[in-house]
């Protein structure tokens, strides 16, 4: 029996057309917190946020930092969204889960985005080459933020490389 263990999750669900729900949470042996936010698309923009505390080392205590998620609302997902988000919701004043939790949420919406572009990834399914080329064009940005999209890292994909995706979640 493992003496910590912590999980965290994401679901992102689309409300309707330009707005998506995102909730985070994380389960450990001390906590049960989740988030709810409500993001335009693809304007990026929080409309809503909120926070649950249902299990934490002093509830009544925790669960009051939840109304700082209000200063969330307005903020954009873009440059600097990390300082903005320790400044809204963490620091003395707050709390690092939450803080935590809130940057999740833009790493699941990038999944999201990739699907949302419309990009016919089944075509490149069995081309890992490829499809790691259409995801760079369609997002910059993401170059070299990790080691698969690292620049200098496309030696590594030759015919023998494998899409990790499943066919089935392919748009």
């Amino acid at each position: 029996m493992a003496l910590f263990e912590r999980n965290k999750n994401i679901k992102i669900d689309l409300i309707e057309k330009g707005l998506l729900k995102v909730e985070t949470s994380m389960l450990d042996n001390i906590h049960h917190i989740t988030t709810i936010f409500h993001v335009s698309f693809p304007k990026k923009e929080i409309i809503h946020a909120e926070a649950d505390f249902r299990r934490a080392p002093y509830v009544g205590v925790c669960r009051q930092t939840s109304n700082l998620m209000k200063n969330l609302i307005g903020l954009k997902i873009r440059s600097k969204f990390t300082q903005k988000v320790i400044e809204a919701i963490g620091e003395k004043k707050g709390c690092h889960h939450l803080v935590d939790l809130t940057l999740e949420m833009p790493k699941g919406l990038m999944q999201f985005l990739v699907k949302s572009q419309n990009l016919p990834l089944k075509e490149y399914i069995n081309d890992a080459s490829m499809l790691r080329e259409k995801i760079l064009e369609a997002y910059p940005q993401i170059t070299d933020m990790c080691w698969a999209y690292n620049g200098k890292n496309q030696h590594l994909f030759t015919k023998d490389t494998k899409c990790g995706l499943q066919e089935d979640l392919a748009i």
